[in-house]
């Protein structure tokens, strides 16, 4: 399932930004959370362990995922913050997901979410290796994906956010 990590990565991400500006945190403050964030999510050893052959993720198995990304930078939140945060990540892919007006756009929005967050993080040579390396790889597996299978995937993400 990394369409729903990266997507829900992706949102987490947009958030952290605008909580940053929202609080006038110095731009190289702000700068360095975002790139330590993405550093985590989108190193090697994560996404190799993302792409490995799917299992269903369960709330309760994804969430300790997005606390130790969220806090693999200098910042901190405290538990009020990281439930808002999280929130906010499941109602934004919640919502992409039921605008897609087929499963296979999925895949779009996802690289969408890659690419942005490339821009978020200024021209970094490190984060764009790490984030280009992602957005191959999604290509690659997915874009083999048949129509039967981005129906299924649609169906497993549903089924996540049904709880």
């Amino acid at each position: 399932m990394p369409i729903l990590v990266l997507n829900m990565g992706g949102e987490m991400l947009y958030v952290l930004e605008q909580r940053l500006v929202a609080q006038s945190v110095d731009e190289k403050k702000k700068n360095r959370v975002l790139r330590d964030v993405v550093r985590t999510m989108f190193s090697n050893r994560f996404v190799s362990e993302l792409f490995k052959p799917p299992s269903m993720y369960t709330d309760a198995s994804i969430r300790p995922v997005f606390e130790k990304l969220a806090h693999s930078s200098i910042m901190k939140l405290n538990e009020t913050s990281m439930n808002k945060l999280y929130s906010l990540m499941v109602m934004g892919v919640k919502y992409q997901l039921v605008k897609c007006v087929s499963p296979r756009r999925m895949l779009d929005v996802t690289l969408e979410h890659v690419q942005q967050i490339k821009l978020m993080c200024q021209q970094n040579r490190e984060t764009d290796r790490l984030l280009d390396e992602c957005s191959a790889t999604c290509a690659k597996v997915y874009g083999a994906f048949s129509d039967g299978d981005w129906l299924l995937c649609r169906q497993m993400l549903l089924q996540f956010f049904k709880g």
